[in-house]
């Protein structure tokens, strides 16, 4: 906390937060010495309150600070503030949970909050005259690991402009999961007495390597005085295994460029490459920096590849683990124990060739898990896949689950409900052909930013398990703070009736929204979708209002776990997921089929108001999004992509590619049968038949 009215002097040796209280020592005006010095302004899971701001005083006498301040970061020193000659003076968001992570107390605690998308930190003396700034970035030429990564951003040389994106770097990334990392109140541990060499403009020729083709590297490197040594360093993995590091002199050429060259490598492997310079100082800079999220550049080797009518994917792993990791196909199976949380930086390397692509893209060093039913890519925000920063790529025990969780997201986005991308891919795992695999973007804050609602704001999970609310409802972001939102919102829906609770609904959810995905659920005759199988969002800082996203769409387009063969499940009453419900004879709770209506839908559903709406958008669907002629062909150009993924899979399994044929036809006209009986059931239904006219400006 704050030590107003006290004189702070930080010692140089001393571990900072030691403080000596009482009469300071003279100071001199800390003029150009005092530097901004290191910044947390994007703690992992977003923990805003483990901000802060370190001031180095490289100077030889001891800096008064009083009357000065840190604009950027709304704070102004008390009189009496010092810092030793070579000493560090910490700021931070929040004392308390600043020293239970760092162990002392800084001095003091700033009013804003810093950027995450960037911010300008001044430091000006008492008179108001600048004494230095950083206006700091995310993205290249700035270190990207301060940007939510763990890792601070930490000044390389005290003497060197604070402004110099090269003067900058990340602090170490711990070696597992994301924690607070950086090196507050000591040396940092990027420092460099003087400035070292700045390598820029690292690229590879060809940009898509063949067997048998070098690779040639070029750099410009530059530097204050003269240079003493430019190396390439480079590494190759694949398949489980990484090679020790091998260092290439470089040859000067015309102006700062430098030049090596790899030898060719073998199809598969990816050639992982870097660059150490030195001066004559003795000042060396790696670029790119070891404590980057990519620390070394990368280029996939591969023959001539190109897509057939769908993406193809190759899994590369960096090393044993990751290799074990790639090679597990994880089943579905009940009570199966979480994964681990993910490292900051993964080992293994996704390469993707799209169907206009110019050639493969490289995502190196993102981490790869498996999950049930497929495995879990996920890339650094900084390089998405298309915008998309996390996806899953699903395969099945049942081959046509893949098939209508496609379909399914397809009906969501033709009725104006924001849901995951999706594509298919033919995925490679280290050689090895997998086949076909659904492509699904993960539900974050990159899809929420795409689908233009608050990353900020609180994103939970459903689950199917719990007897609370809150345990059936997994809070994905932010991870501070708990579920005081949720348990408000669901209280006071339940605490209210008819008009007074329909007043409630439109105040606190996106109606339309709402009654679009429910009516889409009881189209898809969704029975896991009205309790599970969800995102929730609150959109706290704008609307205030609660929004729906799907999830987890195999078991709809009537199958169920009792489903027999040949048959169609289309029965699903229209009253599913409503309060009130009961299940049909021969079912009970958790039968083959039947749920009760879970948390949200059991009185939404039953809502007069809502329920009108709801039961004339299910209406108005059935006469334009679900019908033979409207959606028959979205099925047929499906069948005609992955007509010959289903025979390249069966071969790579070492299957009847004429057998697993027959199957996908099946598959795809069991798809066709519901799409024609599903729609004639509900058409049938009293409350549909007596539906109006859906009007969504109704629902603002």
């Amino acid at each position: 906390m704050p030590l107003h009215g006290f004189r702070l002097v930080l010692p140089a040796a001393a571990v900072a937060g030691v403080f000596l209280l009482g009469p300071a020592p003279a100071t001199t005006s800390a003029g150009p010495g005092v530097v901004i010095n290191e910044v947390m302004y994007h703690p992992p899971d977003d923990r805003d309150d483990l901000q802060f701001v370190e001031l180095h005083n490289p100077g030889t006498a001891a800096a008064d600070l009083s009357g000065w301040k840190l604009k950027g970061a709304g704070y102004e020193f008390p009189a009496g503030t010092a810092v030793e000659a070579g000493g560090y003076l910490v700021v931070a968001k929040n004392g308390p949970e600043f020293k239970r992570v760092y162990g002392f107390d800084p001095a003091g605690e700033f009013k804003g909050v810093l950027g995450h998308g960037g911010e300008k930190l001044e430091l000006v003396d008492a008179a108001g005259r600048p004494v230095g700034e950083v206006r700091y970035g995310t993205r290249a030429p700035w270190p990207v690991s301060p940007d939510g990564g763990s890792a601070s951003l930490e000044r390389v040389c005290p003497a060197a402009p604070g402004k110099d994106p090269e003067n900058w770097a990340a602090s170490p990334l711990p070696a597992g999961r994301p924690a607070p990392g950086g090196t507050p109140g000591k040396k940092n541990s990027v420092y460099s007495a003087t400035p070292p060499p700045v390598v820029s403009n690292l690229a590879a020729a060809p940009a898509h390597p063949t067997p048998g083709q070098e690779l040639k590297v070029t750099a410009d490197v530059r530097a204050g005085g003269p240079l003493a040594a430019v190396e390439l360093l480079y590494r190759v993995a694949g398949a489980g295994s990484e090679t020790a590091e091998v260092a290439v002199p470089m040859t000067k050429g015309a102006g700062d460029s430098y030049a090596a060259v790899v030898p060719a490598q073998e199809a598969g492997r990816l050639v992982r490459f870097r660059v150490r310079a030195a001066d004559a100082a003795g000042a060396v800079r790696v670029f790119p920096h070891p404590n980057d999220l990519r620390p070394a550049a990368s280029a996939y080797v591969a023959d001539r590849v190109e897509p057939g009518k769908i993406p193809l994917g190759f899994v590369v792993s960096g090393g044993q683990a990751e290799f074990r990791a790639a090679q597990a196909q994880v089943r579905p199976a009940f009570g199966r124990p979480p994964a681990p949380p993910p490292p900051v930086r993964g080992n293994s390397a996704f390469v993707y060739v799209g169907l206009k692509a110019a050639g493969p893209e490289v995502f190196d060093f993102v981490t790869l898990s498996p999950r049930t039913g497929g495995r879990k890519v996920r890339f650094h925000k900084d390089q998405p896949l298309g915008g998309v920063t996390t996806v899953n790529l699903v395969y099945e025990y049942q081959d046509r689950f893949p098939l209508a969780e496609s379909l399914a997201y397809e009906v969501y986005r033709r009725a104006g409900v924001p849901c995951p991308r999706t594509d298919f891919v033919r995925t490679t795992v280290d050689g090895r052909v997998v086949g076909f695999e659904l492509l699904v973007e993960q539900p974050n804050k990159a899809f929420l930013r795409r689908t233009g609602y608050d990353p900020g704001g609180s994103l939970y999970k459903a689950n199917w398990l719990g007897n609370m609310l809150v345990q059936r409802h997994e809070k994905k972001s932010p991870a501070a703070g708990g579920h005081a939102d949720l348990a408000d919102l669901v209280g006071g829906l339940l605490k209210v009736r008819g008009d007074d609770q329909w007043a409630y609904i439109k105040k606190h959810f996106d109606a339309a929204e709402m009654a679009s995905l429910y009516a889409v659920r009881t189209i898809l005759s969704d029975w896991d979708g009205f309790f599970n199988n969800y995102y929730l969002h609150h959109d706290a800082a704008g609307s205030g209002k609660w929004v729906m996203f799907p999830w987890d769409q195999d078991k709809t387009w009537g199958f169920h776990d009792g489903l027999r063969p040949g048959q169609s499940f289309v029965d699903m009453p229209i009253t599913y997921g409503m309060e009130g419900d009961r299940p049909p004879p021969g079912q009970g709770t958790f039968g083959t089929w039947w749920r009760r209506g879970g948390d949200l839908s059991r009185p939404l559903l039953a809502n007069p108001t809502f329920r009108r709406h709801f039961l004339a958008r299910t209406k108005q669907l059935l006469e334009t999004v679900y019908t033979e002629e409207a959606f028959g062909p979205v099925i047929d150009a499906l069948g005609e992509r992955l007509a010959d993924e289903v025979r390249v899979r069966a071969e790579a399994r070492g299957e009847d590619p004429g057998r697993a044929a027959e199957v996908f036809r099946a598959n795809l006209a069991s798809l066709r049968d519901h799409l024609v009986k599903r729609r004639a059931f509900l058409l049938d239904q009293a409350e549909v038949k007596a539906a109006g006219q859906y009007d969504p400006a109704e629902l603002k």
